[in-house]
């Protein structure tokens, strides 16, 4: 009979909920982020009414573990799509396919080791995904390769490696409970040219915000295996830029590098070229880079660049270098980058969003 009325219960919720499904307001599919002009992708009638009861369904704790709904996302061939649900793994296959690639490929990485990058990148990139969905905004979409277009092999290995993890995520406690990390990432992290380190950049160095597990770190493998990798990068560890992108017709002159973190990122609002104060300079391809002033062999005055990306969170190719050179598991390497963060299954109970929840507040009294 206990039993019985729960059901009751619960089938009882459930309707109530589709009663508010079907009178949701067309307003979830906005078409601007943020009040920011950005004209978003049309979603069909059909999705949206789908997104709308995934979403519904995921804010009363209903929905499917092997499922994900992900606000933004950038599709190979399609791009910038809204409101995408895929199947859990495909999605982690396939963007951890689009940052890492077929890296078991590669004759100086082994199976294991590559294994074990795919794991603690798609860790990171589900709990990226997670928290994206509640504070983010198209500009942080990921890029999602399609499994059907990975090569048949590698996606066999990618599978049996991120199946294992695919229900985990990075978590730091906020003092109320648990809440799922902003686990950023980058191809490759800085160079501290003062000091002879390779390291990470704090997000306290990088963009002024203090975040307890995103400090800077050492990463002592990115040189070696940014150069493996940039096969899938497509970009130099290093380069060399002549010109101050705001004002091209004027060579580097001088520069105040003085100020970095451990990885040799210049900190948060410290760069002075020509000496003109900077937060970055327009031609970084993310919002931070590690550089210093210095001159070519000619001697004439550049900035000299080191890694690519931001270089907050994990270093991809560093992730590879310690799972190869040092046999580290994924949970060794998450644990290296995410200062304190521990790992969470995605369907526990602890995990919280910083508010109330709302089938609670609706239907607490029918349990």
């Amino acid at each position: 009979m206990k039993i019985q009325t729960h059901i009751t219960k619960r089938l009882s919720a459930l309707a109530l909920a589709g009663v508010l499904i079907l009178s949701a307001p067309r307003a979830l599919a906005a078409d601007t982020i943020g009040g920011a002009d950005t004209a978003q992708i049309p979603v069909s009638q059909e999705l949206e009414q789908e997104n709308c009861i995934d979403w519904l369904l995921n804010l009363f704790g209903l929905g499917s573990k092997d499922k994900i709904t992900v606000d933004y996302l950038n599709v190979k061939g399609q791009g910038l799509r809204r409101n995408v649900r895929l199947n859990l793994v495909d999605c982690l296959v396939g963007i951890t396919y689009t940052e890492l690639g077929s890296i078991g490929s590669y004759a100086e990485i082994s199976d294991a080791a590559a294994a074990e990058a795919w794991k603690a990148q798609a860790i990171a990139i589900h709990s990226y995904l997670e928290y994206q969905n509640q504070y983010g905004s198209s500009a942080n979409a990921l890029t999602y390769t399609p499994v059907n277009q990975i090569p048949s092999s590698t996606r066999r290995q990618m599978e049996d490696a991120i199946e294992e993890v695919a229900d985990l995520l990075l978590v730091y406690d906020n003092g109320r409970g648990y809440s799922v990390c902003d686990a950023v990432f980058s191809c490759s992290a800085g160079y501290n040219t003062d000091t002879g380190v390779y390291g990470t950049c704090s997000a306290l160095d990088a963009w002024g915000n203090d975040v307890p597990y995103l400090q800077s770190v050492a990463s002592p493998y990115e040189e070696k295996y940014h150069n493996i990798l940039r096969r899938v990068i497509g970009k130099d560890y290093r380069m060399l830029e002549y010109n101050d992108s705001q004002h091209p017709d004027e060579p580097y002159v001088s520069a105040d590098t003085s100020h970095k973190s451990l990885g040799g990122f210049v900190q948060y609002n410290t760069l002075v070229v020509n000496g003109r104060s900077y937060r970055y300079l327009n031609q970084f391809v993310s919002s931070r880079y590690c550089f210093d002033f210095t001159a070519d062999a000619d001697g004439t005055p550049v900035m000299a660049y080191y890694g690519y990306g931001h270089g907050v969170g994990m270093s991809q190719c560093g992730a590879v270098g310690f799972a190869q050179e040092r046999g580290y598991s994924y949970r060794q390497i998450l644990s290296t980058y995410y200062t304190g963060a521990v790992l969470m299954d995605s369907g526990d109970g602890s995990l919280s969003s910083g508010g109330w929840n709302l089938f609670d507040w609706l239907f607490g009294w029918m349990f």
